[in-house]
């Protein structure tokens, strides 16, 4: 949630390795968080929510823009999450939060792309995590099979299932995609 942070670590990075190829902006608020009816959500979850999982994605963009456009080109890859496109009940401050990740995304791409910079994001299902089991508490089992159910690859996500998709994003293998949204949830 703060530029002074974001900003340090840009100009760490750019003092060890000279440069700043890619970006992927992995930090959320979720497992913190208090699920429940929307209008009984506290205002300071969701504005804690919107904090973390917006404006600190908007605040390392700006860390490493400059850095980027300097060399001509980069790539910016962001977490969002199925809940955006699926419309996660009881999860409103979360699933708004990540639903402006894509608008963010899609937005940025368009204003980056002049300086061939790419932004895209990667939406996944409940990926099994800490945070996951955190957010879904007693009812964390009975979530993933629910989850699992609900897709074409009946098994639950792993992190390790998102590298590849990352990694392509970032690689100039796909120098030609932006303002993009894959979802990497199984089919569901």
């Amino acid at each position: 949630t703060s530029m002074a942070s974001a900003q340090a670590v840009g100009e760490k990075t750019m003092a060890e390795f000279g440069r700043i190829d890619g970006l992927v902006n992995n930090a959320a608020l979720y497992g913190a968080l208090r699920g429940g009816k929307f209008d009984a959500i506290d205002e300071s979850q969701w504005d804690a929510a919107m904090a973390v999982n917006v404006k600190g994605i908007w605040h390392c963009c700006k860390a490493v823009a400059g850095s980027m456009r300097a060399a001509g080109k980069g790539s910016i890859v962001n977490i969002a999450s199925l809940a955006a496109t699926y419309g996660m009940p009881y999860a409103l401050h979360y699933t708004t939060s990540k639903a402006a990740v894509i608008g963010l995304t899609r937005g940025l791409a368009r204003e980056l792309g002049r300086d061939n910079i790419r932004v895209n994001s990667v939406a996944p299902s409940a990926v099994v995590t800490e945070g996951t089991r955190e957010f879904f508490g007693a009812k964390y089992d009975k979530a993933l099979e629910t989850i699992k159910q609900g897709q074409s690859i009946q098994r639950n996500l792993n992190p390790e299932d998102l590298v590849g998709t990352v990694g392509w994003l970032l690689s100039d293998a796909s120098a030609f995609v932006t303002g993009q949204t894959i979802s990497v949830d199984g089919g569901t």
